[in-house]
């Protein structure tokens, strides 16, 4: 029974944290969209992507960047992650990853849950303050980006 009542209580607050995620204010008039912020994300992933085909990859090692850019995008588009996915897109060993999982999770960047139906896997998501932490970065660059191009 306590085993049920944990997982119920884990399922309702993983349930509460994404509601209270759609729940976002609307866009300020001049600021880029969410959309615009995930279609940004995804180009620095391919960017990072496309430069290990010309530069060795281990001159910009990033695990946990490269976990945060894919979470961000994940949750632009509402797909689920787990661990192994997201140890799958940050090109670092296994333990690596975990341990760059374990920080993120520290530093309240994201979220682990357990997977109520099978209890070996966690989903991660980013949480609020790794989303508004995320965002704000993108809107700088997006923005940084703009003021360059009108100055040209």
């Amino acid at each position: 029974m306590t085993e049920l009542r944990m997982t119920l209580s884990t399922v309702a607050a993983e349930f509460n944290d994404r509601v209270s995620k759609e729940a976002q204010p609307e866009t300020p008039i001049g600021e880029p969209s969410k959309a615009a912020l995930v279609e940004h994300a995804n180009l620095l992933l391919s960017d990072r992507r496309i430069r290990r085909q010309f530069l060795p990859a281990d001159l910009f090692h990033e695990p946990a960047w490269d976990m945060l850019l894919v979470l961000f995008v994940a949750r632009g588009e509402h797909l689920p992650m787990n661990v192994k996915t997201l140890v799958s897109f940050s090109d670092a060993p296994i333990t690596t990853s975990q341990r760059w999982i374990e920080q993120l999770h520290k530093l309240n960047l994201i979220n682990r849950v357990s997977d109520p139906v099978d209890r070996r896997r966690m989903e991660i998501s980013l949480s609020h303050q790794g989303d508004q932490a995320m965002s704000a970065y993108l809107r700088a660059l997006i923005r940084n980006a703009t003021y360059n191009a009108d100055a040209q």
